[in-house]
């Protein structure tokens, strides 16, 4: 198509072509300005009708006035043609500018805080603008976001994109608003686009930036639908591990299926990455590392311990240290013995550097080598050579820990300092007997808690004055009791424990720990404010310590503070990324606060990837919430073939048979529930389950009595109270009402002891 003048517009050039029609640039006579026009093509708008709502589209865009939205200057028809007139913006597209590869996380976070600007505007106008892609968003000469095309991006009517319309065909002859890879999951079920399917298609274009590749790469488009539709992406730090964990996190929620699980509006956007960004200037979790075991070189394969000791004492070193995501001692107990590539094996970890070491012993001394590489390129950054004797191998980990620290450049506060200094030490013979009892319980098998209740005994009796070795005989015990004998009178040794670690070190940050666990048991009576208050202060003596945020996490989701509980377990996840239970339970969280797509999709990645009674238990609720019971019931089976002794396959079975309409088979499962029931420290949830299997047989009054025993028996959950539609019948009883502003209290109280246990962190 030629021009050579359009109205007052002298046409100079064309400089590109689009699926929607032509770009030219053009003089405005009138204004002595340089504009960009836009011609759209017949196939676009093939009538008179859809060329004028277009063009009335562009004229209602063109009052959107923003530094980072491409100026509407005009829109006009020329020769049966529509036309926009357009600021012209010289530069290239994000998606010329990924061409070279992924832009930086501090170029990512401005450039998506100047796309959220934009569209926060265009939004607060009721304008979407439903074509958002890397593809029109330029990077100006000035080096600021340009969003281009608003009002351009309807070329049909809502009620033409319906679910009928949703075939590979459709999508590629343009019946679909929008560029598909782009395509929010609901715009593609036929819906209308929304401000929450732009912020979707927003993270699309963040996904390519941080990786230079798209979420879905997929050769059909009926693949492509299917992708977008049905599966959660691969992680952007998966593919780019140096990505910080803040930037990752975004992305993957702009990402999420269900609009209202996304950023609330564009605003909440840009809230989330001018914070983000300012904690990385300011140093804060802007790193991530993981130290790999120690190396026993020649044939002294009896220092493998050692080694692996040497690795787990600098790992507690650097946890101190807030600005810093140490991966646990757990998540590196592969790599020992195996010859490996450290980068690959950091690569693998998903961190930005990793500490690959080595000792060797002559006699009574020991050379230590460690060096630190980049995971990027696999480019060494620090590097040293220590001798000491064996007896103060693991003393090193302090010299270690800070030349790791100065490498990395991370900011070290005077708190941070603080916890350094109150590093434990231990004998090296006791600490040994420590470790392998912390590798034990990595495990959770009676077998392997009774080795590990061995090992730490070991370590007491070498070094009694050794606080951590008292710490781990607690957790072995108190694990034992919780999950395994909890009629034994293990609880009550636990106890005894943690109060002789923290007679020896008061401010011992798993000492903190362990009596918050120990809070919040059934031989405790769930004290909740004060298991957060503990973690918290566990957090504030190692914010490393993975154990203490997944703590918090599930105690706040009992206390239905689902937000803060799923920040916990994020964090946790954050920490240690391969922390199946920590998973596991961020689904849970989704699951109580009913987030129920979030919580499907997180509960069967959590069964496929480690098997347990619990996570087919909250596989099968989470199904049936969504009506599929004949799934729930496979679901159920098969957590009860994998764990037959567990209490929750009753009450579970129980349900299923209620909502069935088998009353009989109902009842004798909740017989079954009674039968089983010991002290578990889950089987406030099993109450909770019979509660609602009474209300579905109408047996209202038992329906009550179970949910007040739940509720005062460790599960006082409002939001899921006031939400589960099983309990509808029970909700305009007086006791119910009653029994919410019970739990509702108890969470403000919980609520109040977690920011305030925050605030010293």
């Amino acid at each position: 198509m030629r021009f050579d003048r359009i109205g007052p517009y002298r046409v100079i050039e064309r400089i590109g072509r689009g699926g929607m029609g032509e770009i030219f640039t053009a003089e405005d006579e009138r204004l002595g300005r340089i504009v960009a026009l836009k011609t759209i093509s017949a196939e676009a708008v093939p009538d008179h009708e859809s060329r004028a709502r277009l063009l009335a589209e562009a004229r209602a865009a063109a009052a959107l006035s923003h530094p980072f939205i491409c100026t509407i200057h005009d829109a006009l028809e020329h020769d049966g043609v529509p036309v926009i007139v357009m600021e012209y913006v010289q530069g290239e597209t994000i998606a010329q500018r990924v061409e070279a590869g992924p832009v930086p996380a501090p170029e990512i976070y401005r450039l998506a805080t100047e796309i959220a600007e934009a569209l926060a505007v265009a939004h607060a106008h009721g304008t979407v603008h439903r074509d958002i892609s890397a593809a029109n968003v330029m990077i100006a000469r000035d080096s600021h976001a340009k969003v281009m095309d608003f009002g351009l991006a309807r070329t049909r009517r809502p009620s033409e994109a319906s679910a009928a319309t949703m075939t590979a065909a459709n999508l590629t002859a343009g019946l679909i608003v929008g560029t598909p890879p782009y395509l929010a999951p609901e715009v593609v079920s036929g819906e209308p686009s929304t401000p929450g399917s732009d912020l979707y298609s927003l993270g699309v274009v963040l996904y390519l930036m941080a990786t230079a590749r798209l979420p879905f790469v997929e050769e059909t488009m009926p693949a492509l639908i299917a992708a977008v539709l049905t599966r959660p992406p691969v992680a952007p730090r998966t593919l780019m591990p140096s990505l910080p964990i803040a930037l990752d996190a975004i992305v993957m929620r702009l990402l999420r299926k269900d609009p209202a699980a996304r950023f609330e509006s564009a605003g909440a956007l840009v809230e989330a990455l001018t914070g983000a960004a300012a904690d990385a200037d300011r140093g804060r979790v802007v790193r991530s590392l993981a130290v790999l075991p120690f190396r026993a070189l020649g044939q002294a394969t009896a220092d493998d311990d050692v080694g692996l000791g040497l690795a787990d004492a600098t790992i507690t070193a650097l946890a101190a240290v807030r600005s810093l995501l140490v991966r646990p001692t757990a998540s590196i107990l592969a790599y020992q013995g195996r010859t490996i590539n450290p980068v690959h094996a950091g690569r693998e970890l998903s961190v930005d550097a990793v500490v690959d070491g080595s000792l060797q012993r002559r006699g009574s001394q020991v050379r230590v080598t460690a060096q630190l590489l980049s995971t990027s390129d696999g480019s060494p950054l620090w590097g040293t050579k220590i001798d000491a004797s064996i007896e103060d191998v693991f003393a090193l980990q302090d010299q270690v820990a800070r030349e790791v620290m100065r490498a990395l450049r991370v900011t070290v506060t005077d708190a941070d300092e603080q916890r350094l200094e109150r590093a434990p030490r231990a004998d090296r013979a006791a600490r040994e007997h420590y470790l392998r009892g912390r590798v034990h319980m990595t495990r959770q098998s009676i077998e392997s808690i009774d080795a590990a209740i061995e090992e730490f005994q070991r370590a007491i009796a070498i070094d009694p004055s050794f606080a951590s070795a008292y710490v781990g005989l607690a957790m072995a015990f108190s694990l034992m009791a919780f999950t395994f004998k909890p009629d034994s009178d293990y609880q009550a040794r636990a106890h005894e424990l943690s109060a002789r670690a923290l007679a020896l070190d008061p401010s011992l940050p798993e000492g903190r720990f362990i009596r918050g666990w120990l809070a919040w048991t059934p031989a405790s009576g769930f004290r909740h404010e004060l298991a957060i208050r503990e973690a918290g202060a566990a957090i504030a003596g190692s914010p490393g310590l993975n154990e203490a945020h997944h703590l918090l996490g599930i105690v706040l989701l009992h206390v239905s503070l689902f937000d803060e509980s799923a920040r916990e377990f994020e964090r946790s996840l954050a920490i240690n990324p391969t922390d199946a239970t920590a998973y596991m339970h961020l689904g849970w969280t989704k699951y109580l606060a009913g987030d129920l797509a979030n919580a499907l999709e997180i509960s069967v990645e959590a069964w496929r990837r480690t098997p347990s009674a619990w996570a087919g238990y909250q596989l099968a609720l989470t199904q049936l919430q969504l009506g599929r019971v004949d799934e729930a019931e496979k679901s159920a089976a098969a957590a009860a073939r994998h764990s037959p002794d567990d209490v929750l396959q009753y009450p579970l079975a129980g349900l299923i048979a209620a909502l069935r309409g088998d009353d009989a088979e109902a009842q004798r499962q909740m017989a079954a529930t009674v039968q089983h029931r010991k002290a578990f420290g889950h089987y406030h949830h099993a109450q909770y389950d019979v509660a609602c299997i009474c209300a579905a047989l109408g047996r209202h009054d038992d329906a009550m009595q179970w949910l007040t025993d739940a509720a005062r028996n460790g599960f006082p959950c409002h939001g899921t109270f006031l939400r589960d539609r099983l309990l509808a019948p029970l909700r305009r009883r007086a006791d119910f009402v009653a029994l919410l502003e019970e739990v509702a209290a108890e969470r403000e109280r919980c609520r109040r002891a977690y920011y305030e246990s925050r605030e010293s962190v």
